[in-house]
């Protein structure tokens, strides 16, 4: 059960980029070439999994399991990962780690021209949170990566976005 709300998870945020549909979710590091989405390279790192179950759980405000690497089988044939978060048989939270092709993850994430989207100032190099269909996503721009926390059912603080922000940017390869 939890797999196929995984999938609706990871389509809602991935699908307007992507337009694509998903499979199935497995365990498992991630594919060695992800797919091509406006601007960024997916799949840049093996484990996506930025944050510990207890930094998780504060920003979803639930006790969560822990979060596992998984892999997404999208009906074209395209294969793309993302670090995903239960509470539960509920998925509530996936991270996704991104190369930007051109520019700079801050450049990436200033650019965005998206209804709802608001600055989190003094975060990274970047930092907005967006409003999708599948709940809140945080787009935070490292020094070389974008990293996109996504959560669902829940809207977390400014300072919880920080706070999960710091941790994720402290995780992340030089």
């Amino acid at each position: 059960m939890w797999r196929a709300r995984v999938c609706g998870v990871v389509m809602a945020l991935v699908l307007p980029l992507v337009g694509a549909g998903c499979t199935t979710v497995v365990a498992g590091s991630a594919a060695p070439a992800g797919p091509r989405i406006d601007g960024l390279d997916a799949d840049v790192l093996a484990d996506e999994c930025l944050l510990t179950a207890a930094e998780f759980g504060e920003l979803v405000d639930l006790p969560v399991q822990p979060p596992e690497q998984g892999t997404v089988d999208r009906g074209d044939g395209s294969r793309s990962a993302g670090c995903v978060v239960a509470a539960g048989a509920e998925p509530v939270a996936l991270v996704n780690v991104y190369g930007v092709r051109t520019g700079t993850p801050a450049d990436y994430v200033r650019a965005e021209d998206v209804a709802g989207r608001r600055e989190l100032p003094g975060v990274g190099a970047g930092a907005a949170v967006i409003g999708t269909a599948a709940g809140p996503t945080l787009q935070l721009a490292g020094e070389r990566y974008l990293v996109t926390i996504l959560v669902s059912g829940t809207v977390p603080s400014d300072e919880e976005w920080r706070t999960a922000a710091e941790a994720a940017l402290s995780r992340l390869p030089g």
